[in-house]
């Protein structure tokens, strides 16, 4: 964990090798996931599972040519990448180790999207949730046989337990594939209607994503460069960044993966209602779903705001990013709300909309990080990030709204899940004033705190609802 610590904390540096990473794998898998999540849906639902293996195929055979011509570039690329992007804090192996997992992890997202369109997304979890264990245990097992404080060997390690788990959740996800295509009943059709289909989805999502990898990727290397400008040297420039990038997110995004779980469902079931144009059924689960996502993460929101220094020593073992999870934790409901409505925008065919307001989001911050963060510091970068995300959800919710004329009841799920919740911590900073470090005891803490929230949200509307039945009521006597 302290060669870990030094990577995230001291330098920031695995941060930038992941936002290289991602840039490489935003190429390698080229808008794949959408394309076979969107035509294993609509084959389901027109000629039951007819063409499925013909499909699927043309869909893997698309990732493995992205994956290999991602790979040979990064290796091509990596003696650049470590010494300029990377400050030349680290040699070009672990880019290396990273290019070799490219054309899997391609593959894996076509297959993911394959789940996601039968609506078996379980399969996938549990494949995973084991890779990330094996991650895990990989980096550790490494760590321990081979104990190091050289930044590059550490980040070696990293990305070599990053790419090995990554190889076991391609055979595994593969597997489980090939088990479940021959339960469905499939007939071999031309492969070049299909082609054309998977390329008219696809390509216009991979050059648009191209874009916004890129600028991406140009953001998080200009945020480094930027803080050295506010009079900060090389070192501390990449600790302030991994502490806001590299510990203070990942807390910020973990609770995240219940509400990226629920959106790539929403995938094909808005395609689905979509094609045959059920507009009310799909303003009802976009109701439902909207009133779930802002209780949840106002509840998440409420929980850091109460414990952030429980919080960051229970993860952290200090209490430096104390501040930083304060002052972004309320950011969670845009962030949240944004990624349920990409999913459906995606669902929608407006996957092209959302690219080009993820490029306008991206260009934006980047002017703002090269002008602001010089003259404000990490506090500048910290407003930065609070504007991008209301800009992002602004922009999301008015194309949904286009799309489908839902109207977002700000009342209901901002205003009143905010006051429950506000009411939950008063309650609790009166009767618990001090700071408890003990594991077990801030888990109790926490599970007490829900449930406090979830006893008000359910009271309230309860009330609600016996209010609006007695106005009915009398409205019928009358």
């Amino acid at each position: 964990m302290l060669q870990i610590s030094l990577v995230v904390k001291e330098h920031g540096i695995f941060e930038l090798i992941m936002s290289i990473f991602m840039f490489a794998s935003t190429f390698a898998n080229s808008g794949i996931s959408l394309a076979a999540t969107r035509i294993v849906a609509e084959e389901l639902d027109g000629n039951n599972g007819k063409g499925l293996k013909t499909a699927m195929k043309k869909c893997i055979l698309y990732s493995l040519f992205f994956g290999i011509i991602a790979c040979l570039l990064l290796t091509a690329s990596a003696k650049y990448c470590s010494s300029v992007l990377l400050h030349g804090k680290i040699t070009p192996i672990p880019l290396y180790i990273m290019a070799i997992s490219l054309p899997f992890s391609s593959v894996i997202t076509s297959l993911s999207g394959y789940f996601t369109g039968i609506r078996r997304v379980s399969k996938t979890s549990v494949s995973r949730i084991l890779t990330m264990l094996l991650q895990i245990s990989f980096t550790c097992l490494f760590l321990y046989l081979f104990p190091s404080n050289n930044l590059s060997i550490v980040c070696t390690y990293l990305i070599l337990g990053m790419a090995l788990s990554t190889i076991f959740e391609f055979i595994l996800t593969y597997i489980l594939y090939i088990v479940d295509l021959r339960k469905k009943l499939t007939r071999s059709i031309s492969g070049e209607t299909y082609l054309k289909k998977i390329l008219r989805i696809a390509l216009p999502v991979a050059i648009t994503s191209y874009i916004r990898s890129g600028l991406s990727t140009l953001k998080q290397m200009l945020i480094p460069f930027s803080l050295e400008k506010y009079s900060v040297s090389c070192d501390e420039a990449l600790s302030q960044y991994g502490q806001i990038n590299g510990m203070t997110m990942p807390i910020i995004m973990f609770p995240c993966i219940i509400i990226t779980s629920c959106a790539s469902l929403l995938i094909p079931e808005f395609a689905r209602y979509n094609l045959k144009k059920d507009f009310t059924r799909m303003n009802q689960v976009t109701s439902f779903i909207f009133k779930f996502t802002s209780f949840f993460s106002i509840c998440i929101i409420g929980v850091f705001l109460t414990f952030p220094e429980e919080i960051c020593y229970f993860i952290y073992h200090n209490l430096e990013i104390t501040d930083f999870l304060v002052l972004l934790c309320p950011l969670i409901i845009l962030i949240y709300l944004d990624k349920i409505i990409d999913a459906m925008l995606r669902g929608l065919d407006k996957q092209v909309g959302v690219m080009f307001c993820n490029i306008f989001d991206l260009i934006s911050t980047i002017i703002l990080i090269y002008t602001i963060v010089p003259v404000f510091g990490i506090y500048g970068y910290i407003a930065i990030i609070a504007i991008s995300e209301l800009l992002n959800f602004t922009i999301s919710l008015i194309q949904l709204y286009k799309a489908t004329h839902f109207k977002f009841d700000f009342i209901s799920y901002v205003i009143i899940p905010s006051v429950l919740v506000l009411t939950t911590k008063f309650l609790f900073d009166v009767i618990d004033d001090y700071i408890e470090y003990d594991v077990g005891f801030v888990i109790f803490k926490v599970l007490i705190f829900i449930g406090v929230y979830l006893l008000l949200l359910g009271t309230f509307n309860i009330f609600k609802f016996i209010r609006n039945k007695k106005i009915f009521c009398i409205r019928c006597t009358k």
